[in-house]
């Protein structure tokens, strides 16, 4: 098996030159300081939300079409909702282990969007932001915008009554443009707010758009930070040509762990106070929201379930 795998490597490594690049990335050394594990932190929170919204997309259906409820929440049996909510209670009810990825991924992107904002407070504060790394400083602050607005499209995404009050301040933002506020608000929610085919547009944002765009800036930061060589604490023998600290492949083994543990273990605790168990009343569930003219001829949500 040894002499297969040893060749299998060399057949690469003669093709790809992939062993020689990696060795001597592998060798660099890497600070071994707390607050460097705070951009770690960000990346492993960022393969939950992959790995755990991908599971979801394969029970949620991105869709505002009316069905009536027959799932296992006893209270909403019979009522019209909208498939996309239907989806969400089927998923939280219904489906192995649904709940519990629910709130991972819920949790892990609260994690993803603090951990970047202290990471970037840390660079701003140790002035690692100066040259020659202006673009990473860029490519991070373009990672939190895209990790708050995927927080917020897939906050909508249920089209509950809680992403429906958020989409009304959305939509009001969007409206308070001048000139071209009210044509980006058709455009966004496909008619007159809130349309007919919002949850399907905010998914592919959410699922496709702006998870794309995060691989591809985190991959230029990733490399950039290699090129530019990690920035470190003042201190004796350390410049900006010489990092201080342990090989990667140490540091991964020593830091790697704690730092993929913190946001399994912080979103797991965090889940578990929000999950009901097994056989007890759920505390409350999202009502479903519709549009409706009131009196005045403006939007007005109607809340509840029922009619």
């Amino acid at each position: 098996m040894g002499g297969k795998g040893e060749r299998v490597a060399e057949w690469a490594d003669g093709r790809l030159g992939v062993y020689s690049l990696v060795r001597a990335k592998v060798r660099r050394a890497f600070p071994d300081h707390w607050s460097f594990m705070l951009g770690e932190i960000c990346l492993y929170s960022f393969i939950i939300l992959i790995i755990t919204g991908v599971y979801l997309t394969f029970y949620f259906h991105p869709s505002m079409k009316e069905v009536e409820y027959n799932g296992s929440y006893a209270p909403l049996r019979g009522q019209m909702v909208s498939e996309a909510f239907n989806s969400t209670m089927h998923i939280s009810f219904d489906v192995r282990g649904g709940l519990l990825i629910r709130q991972a991924h819920h949790w892990a992107a609260l994690v993803f969007v603090g951990a970047i904002l202290v990471h970037m407070m840390r660079v701003f504060f140790t002035g690692a932001f100066r040259k020659p790394r202006e673009l990473n400083w860029l490519t991070g602050f373009l990672l939190l915008i895209l990790a708050m607005f995927g927080g917020l499209t897939g906050y909508d995404l249920p089209y509950d009554l809680l992403s429906g009050t958020g989409l009304a301040v959305v939509n009001g933002t969007i409206l308070s443009i001048p000139i071209v506020g009210m044509y980006l608000s058709m455009f966004l929610f496909g008619g007159e707010f809130p349309g007919s085919e919002l949850v399907a547009r905010f998914n592919t944002i959410h699922v496709l758009v702006i998870p794309a765009l995060m691989v591809g800036l985190l991959a230029a930061h990733l490399i950039l930070m290699l090129y530019h060589r990690h920035t470190q604490c003042p201190g004796r023998g350390r410049t900006n040509e010489k990092v201080v600290g342990l090989p990667i492949g140490v540091r991964a083994v020593k830091s790697g762990g704690i730092s993929s543990w913190s946001p399994v273990s912080y979103s797991s605790s965090l889940q578990s106070h929000r999950s009901t168990p097994s056989g007890s009343t759920a505390p409350t569930v999202p009502t479903r929201f519709r549009p409706g003219r009131s009196r005045t001829g403006t939007w007005a949500w109607r809340t509840g379930c029922c009619g």
